[in-house]
């Protein structure tokens, strides 16, 4: 029976997926992701990620006691530590170097500089208000700030400018180190600044092979973000399929993410490229070395693909399927509230609830606890996905879901 080693913690569609296909799995779980570590539960050993050689002396001893076939990770968090391993245990992987230049995005630009052609923004580390004021005289508006290695949109702001640009910084240092503590722990707190691309943003997945050779579907997803619908924040508020852009610029999204999977050197693993059609073409914001959130469940409801299949073909070497068999319409909708506030819950849910088109919806806040924008490194209040095969549906209920569903908060005096 195969056996997969899942790095950093899994989650349950990965777990039932690997046991309705007849793997065997471990779960080599972070100590500081665990609630309770102390439990010795089936198919799971945690261990302190913080050390190195414990992380490998435990993969090694899950090996000799059944030998491991593959190595996967899902989380941003763990690409590095799943690197070392699948190295460590001469399995199929990325590189460290390639690992780390996929988590930090001031390595990723730095190889993104040296590409063929301008693929992604200027940008530097900034550790000072000297640096921003440094980078600002060299650079029009509006200038972002971000995290150089974190996810989902958090304490990224948008700065038009110099006086805003300084209150932006100011605020997210007093926040940056509450906010890797809970999102992630172990990571040391980098701060980008860098040119703001006016432009759609858009998305693709890819699966890079052994030879490190880009397979990138052939499904671009669109993009919707929070300043698109209104609000002041920059978080990614609808992703879309299919894609309404004509077949070259779909073409030249393609083709810039293959030479941004190059420019890392990826090896053996997914690829998770998210672009901004500028007025001179398309730039890479970044490249993650897993698949896109939610990808699964959209490509598996729009085009009949198995994102989980195919990424474990590549941990074990195995041809990728990642022809689509079908274009159903399908979105993926985060709801946050506009301003700050304690949770009350979402307007017309009732109603959001009849949608025929509605597919999946989790609130993920409670009543009465405190939610805000993703650039105050808050995460998402809800998640909608909507699908159906009647595109008329499907785009009356993305209407309906635009223009009269919202977080309801209270807020705070």
């Amino acid at each position: 029976m195969t056996h997969i080693l899942i790095i950093g913690k899994s989650f349950s569609g990965l777990k039932d997926h690997l046991i309705t296909h007849g793997y065997q799995y471990t779960v080599l779980q972070d100590k500081l992701a665990t609630k309770s570590p102390e439990k010795h539960l089936k198919n799971r050993l945690v261990v302190d990620f913080a050390n190195p050689n414990a992380l490998l002396e435990a993969s090694s001893a899950i090996h000799k006691k059944k030998p491991i076939d593959g190595v996967v990770t899902i989380y941003e968090n763990y690409v590095l530590h799943a690197s070392r391993i699948s190295t460590h245990l001469g399995l199929s992987g990325m590189s460290e170097k390639a690992a780390q230049a996929c988590t930090d995005k001031e390595l990723m630009r730095e190889l993104f500089s040296q590409a063929p052609a301008k693929i992604s923004p200027d940008s530097a580390v900034i550790t000072s208000e000297k640096d921003v004021q440094t980078f600002a005289k060299s650079h029009g508006f509006p200038l972002i700030i971000k995290p150089a290695n974190l996810s989902k949109s958090l304490l990224v702001t948008k700065s038009t400018s110099f006086e805003e640009l300084i209150t932006n910084y100011r605020k997210t240092v007093k926040q940056i180190t509450s906010v890797y503590a809970k999102y992630a722990p172990g990571q040391t707190p980098k701060l980008l600044i860098e040119e703001f691309m006016e432009g759609p943003i858009f998305s693709v997945d890819a699966f890079v092979d052994a030879n490190g050779v880009p397979h990138v579907l052939e499904n671009v997803v669109d993009y919707q973000t929070g300043y698109d619908i209104g609000h002041n924040d920059n978080f990614h508020y609808s992703r879309l399929l299919p894609s309404q852009l004509p077949a070259d610029k779909i073409k030249a999204i393609r083709q810039i993410a293959t030479t941004g999977c190059r420019a890392l050197g990826m090896t053996s693993s997914p690829a998770h490229i998210e672009i901004i059609y500028t007025k001179d073409g398309p730039r890479i914001v970044e490249i993650g070395a897993r698949n896109g959130g939610y990808r699964e469940r959209m490509h598996r409801l729009a085009n009949d693909i198995d994102i989980t299949k195919n990424a474990l073909a590549l941990a074990l070497n195995q041809p990728l399927d990642i022809a689509p068999k079908k274009n159903d319409p399908v979105g993926v909708f985060e709801l946050f509230p506009k301003t700050p506030g304690i949770f009350q819950g979402i307007k017309n849910e009732d109603a959001l609830r009849s949608l025929p088109s509605l597919n999946y919806l989790s609130i993920k806040a409670k009543p009465g606890q405190l939610v805000g924008k993703a650039s105050d490194g808050y995460k998402m209040s809800a998640v909608v996905i909507l699908h159906s095969s009647d595109a008329i549906q499907f785009h009356r209920d993305q209407k309906y879901l635009r223009d009269h569903i919202h977080i309801t908060a209270t807020p705070i005096n």
